[in-house]
């Protein structure tokens, strides 16, 4: 640790030199005057062109505002090599911005073929943490020497120790592989989909097991680097499998099960599902991801979202409404009424108040039953199409209420429970 701070007052040495200082106090410059012409050039000055092409412009605003940034950087740096003769630093500082710069054009690129949110979920994720990682040691690198910083040991294993260089690899590549592989695992599913005609639950399928694939590679890759002895790897392999079979048998199951269902397709991002175990009364939820280890659904009623192990999925009864067919459904609402009134004229009221409803379909048209005699009322259910299953609940709501109103008007009784006790007499005979 003494080797490494003391790298680094060095490096501290280095970056307030005159020299140093003056391409900082350049490259400063050149960045507010950036920013006063980006000022300038914000404000809206549409009388100067039309709609139409200040429509066109306000979209090339964010790489327009880059691009000014790179050539204020560049002006700076080719006068400070002119008339000071030393620009390293700005040098390296106007390539660096030049490669982040590249890289925004890229992602708006990526964006024309992949969802917007993989693309920025990966920009915040990988793109801009190893720009941060290549920058710090490619700054390094401008005052000091790389291969002396990691090979400075850190830890210490037995024989043999860890280097900074091995430790960072170890760290940061573990972190880099696992997140940077989504992008790769996709384009491979999407040219294996071009190729075999692969159907979109296949495709997702694909994309996962691809990741997972390049990532077990990759670290097996960064391992070996390492240095990591491969008979510890064997051993470590073998613990991991009677884990499997003990303590991680239910993740191991969920994995499985997620895998099952990206091929079948039973289940898919957009369905509207009714679980038993997640169901209160009539609930539905959207699924909204499904993963290797858990599907995420999305319940309207409380605005939430579910994490539901995929094993659920094979061990409870479920309702699914597709969500690329026909996600119609047939609600009801069942309803008791007194003895004493028609059952046509119940029947005739039902159905002309369901239809009344704005959010009830008028094909197929509501369709009143008569389902039960019971003991205090005959019970009578109107059964109408809706055409969201997320508003199921809502829906029978807004029938109830047009219902209690029309028996209302209409002297329509809603008779509540009633129980009539008789007593027998008794004779005594002299």
């Amino acid at each position: 640790m003494n080797e490494i701070a003391q790298l680094f007052l060095e490096l501290i040495a280095n970056l307030t030199r005159f020299e140093v200082l003056r391409q900082f106090i350049a490259l400063g410059l050149a960045f507010g005057f950036w920013l006063a012409v980006k000022r300038q050039l914000s404000l809206e000055r549409r009388h100067w062109i039309g709609e139409r092409s200040w429509a066109f412009l306000k979209r090339l605003k964010p790489l327009a505002n880059v691009l000014l940034l790179w050539l204020c950087l560049a002006v700076a740096t080719a006068w400070l090599i002119t008339t000071t003769g030393v620009g390293d630093l700005a040098r390296f500082v106007v390539r660096f911005y030049a490669l982040c710069m590249l890289t925004r054009i890229g992602l708006i690129i990526l964006q024309l073929y992949l969802p917007a949110k993989v693309v920025q979920r990966e920009d915040v994720q990988f793109i801009r943490p190893l720009l941060v990682v290549i920058g710090a040691v490619q700054l390094y690198a401008q005052f000091a020497d790389l291969n002396e910083l990691f090979t400075i040991e850190v830890i210490s294993l037995g024989r043999e120790g860890l280097s900074l260089g091995s430790l960072s690899l170890l760290t940061l590549g573990t972190y880099f592989i696992i997140v940077g592989s989504v992008l790769p695992a996709r384009a491979l599913a999407a040219l294996l989909r071009r190729i075999f005609t692969l159907s979109a639950p296949a495709y997702r399928a694909s994309a996962l097991l691809a990741r997972y694939v390049l990532t077990t590679i990759g670290l097996l890759v960064i391992l070996a680097n390492v240095g990591v002895n491969y008979a510890l790897l064997a051993a470590i392999g073998g613990g991991l499998s009677v884990g499997l079979g003990f303590g991680l048998k239910e993740v191991f199951a969920n994995f499985i099960s997620g895998l099952w269902l990206l091929l079948e397709g039973s289940v898919r991002p957009g369905d509207v599902l009714l679980i038993d175990s997640i169901a209160n009364g009539e609930d539905p939820c959207e699924v909204l991801e499904l993963g290797m280890r858990a599907t995420t659904l999305w319940r309207d009623r409380d605005n939430v979202e579910l994490v539901v192990p995929n094993q659920t999925f094979f061990t409870q009864s479920m309702v699914t409404y597709s969500g690329s067919r026909d996600r119609h459904r047939r609600g009801q609402v069942v309803i008791g009424v007194a003895y004493r009134h028609s059952p046509q004229l119940v029947i005739n009221l039902l159905e002309a108040t369901a239809s009344t409803i704005p959010r009830v379909l008028a094909s197929p048209a509501p369709k009143s039953l008569l389902l039960s005699f019971d003991n205090s009322a005959i019970i009578y259910g109107i059964r109408y199409w809706i055409d969201d299953p997320m508003d199921g609940i809502g829906i029978a709501s807004e029938v109830g209420i047009a219902i209690w109103n029309t028996f209302e008007r209409e002297g329509i009784e809603i008779p509540f429970p009633q129980q009539v006790w008789h007593q027998a007499s008794t004779h005594q005979q002299a």
